[in-house]
């Protein structure tokens, strides 16, 4: 009788092509005469790391491709790519990447996360200003100088702070940065990941509105492809209330019924009832003038679209408006500068840029401007050359997202990777697309 133990080695491999990485090694073990030869097998799981950009394990210190795969990329490498926030007004963005660790592993590869952050604003040029990069978790197998053959191949996450840029605000009981504390490597408490439930919960401000975030599991920032780390899903995490005083502007925070939301991350601090010397806030709660505390809510974060595209020089003719979709970054004015996903909607013939930092006005999730491709106009830019431009509109609102109204607005092409608004009578803004200097995961 025909046994799939007489297959070929190809055909195997080709089977194994079309099941998922824990059907792998259910058909493997299934018997002594597949396991022995194919659970460590290079061929047969070089092919779940390689998108990761890993082909090569002498960087693992020659750890086989299933290890490197089955304990670090499958339950952490869902994180790679860029997240956002829902804290109230402010947003926030996370970033995962896959680098070389040159201080504790000897350039073996590990999972590092940044907070974006945007500082200062050139008032000469009222540009948008790129992001700093706040280093503040890895994830990665044990450093080998404090690693034994038992725990060699575990996989650790540490909390600290590295930055190229001044990080002496966050000196916290006059520790300062860079430090770093791993999980469970002593008596004091760390931050913990955390994966949340899909739900429908969003969150309420008392007298003010922030908007939903994301307003529906199809807004066009949000990446559905990614999905979350392979960890415990778990209930939002709960808002801590805390005396208020009466110069305190901000409403109380609470959750209320809202439209479903998909899983999440959430970034816990540490329990307040144990010591720790991890303090977190300003790197995930960015201070506003409606004054939200750190330890009213933990954000969630969702995964956001990253793309990344060259731009066209809007005067030529094979310009076109998908060639504008991706992540820019805009000024505005003393909000300084906040980032925003460019939507193409072909249908509706319009662009939109939707917020994906915000603030007091028009909070994180809302639309901010929106161009209507139907509707062009001529325009001239400072040189007198003829470029593309578009009659729209853009949002306006009190503090806390109040009386938010819609004014006319005229949206100009002004070169393949910027864009200036012009908002009726108010002002004007800039927008530049997003290039991010440090490569691509895996590089």
């Amino acid at each position: 009788m025909p046994s799939v133990l007489d297959l070929p080695y190809d055909v195997l491999q080709l089977i194994f092509r079309q099941l998922s990485p824990v059907d792998v090694v259910r058909f493997i073990s299934s018997s002594r005469t597949l396991y022995y030869p194919l659970i460590d097998d290079t061929t047969t799981w070089r092919p779940f790391c390689t998108p990761y950009g890993i082909s090569d394990n002498s960087v693992f210190r020659d750890r086989s491709f299933r290890v490197i795969y089955g304990r670090l990329l499958y339950k952490y490498g869902a994180l790679l790519g860029l997240w956002c926030s829902d804290y109230p007004y402010a947003g926030n963005i996370l970033e995962f990447r896959l680098v070389p660790d040159k201080w504790q592993r000897a350039g073996e590869p590990i999972i590092v996360g940044d907070v974006w952050r945007f500082v200062g604003r050139d008032r000469n040029t009222r540009k948008p200003q790129f992001p700093v990069y706040i280093e503040f978790i890895q994830i990665g197998f044990s450093p080998w100088r404090k690693s034994t053959p038992k725990t060699a191949n575990d996989v650790q996450i540490s909390w600290h702070l590295r930055s190229d840029r001044d990080l002496g605000f966050l000196v916290h009981n006059g520790i300062p940065p860079p430090y770093i504390r791993m999980d469970g490597g002593g008596s004091l408490a760390t931050p913990s990941l955390h994966v949340i439930a899909p739900t429908s919960m969003t969150l309420g401000v008392s007298n003010y509105s922030s908007g939903e975030f994301p307003d529906s599991m199809t807004a066009a920032w949000y990446d559905p492809e990614r999905g979350v780390p392979r960890m415990r899903q778990e209930d939002p995490p709960a808002i801590t209330l805390r005396h208020r005083n009466w110069w305190d502007r901000a409403g109380n925070l609470r959750y209320v019924a809202g439209t479903p939301k998909p899983a999440s991350i959430s970034i816990f601090p540490p329990p307040p009832n144990q010591d720790s010397d991890v303090y977190l806030p300003e790197l995930h709660n960015p201070d506003h003038s409606l004054g939200f505390n750190y330890v009213d809510y933990v954000p969630r974060y969702y995964t956001l679209r990253t793309i990344m595209q060259e731009g066209v020089d809007p005067a030529l003719p094979d310009w076109r408006p998908e060639t504008v979709v991706g992540i820019w970054l805009g000024d505005y004015g003393p909000h300084g500068t906040e980032c925003l996903f460019m939507e193409h909607d072909s249908a509706e013939e319009a662009l939109r840029a939707w917020k994906i930092t915000g603030d007091v006005n028009i909070p994180r999730g809302a639309c901010t401007w929106s161009a209507n491709l139907k509707e062009s106009v001529q325009w001239e830019d400072p040189s007198g050359r003829t470029t593309r431009a578009f009659r729209g509109n853009g949002q306006i609102a009190h503090h806390g997202f109040i009386e938010a109204t819609l004014i006319p607005a005229v949206v100009i092409m002004s070169g393949r990777d910027e864009i200036t608004v012009e908002w009726d009578a108010f002002f004007t803004a800039k927008f530049i697309r997003y290039r991010s200097e440090r490569g691509r995961v895996g590089d």
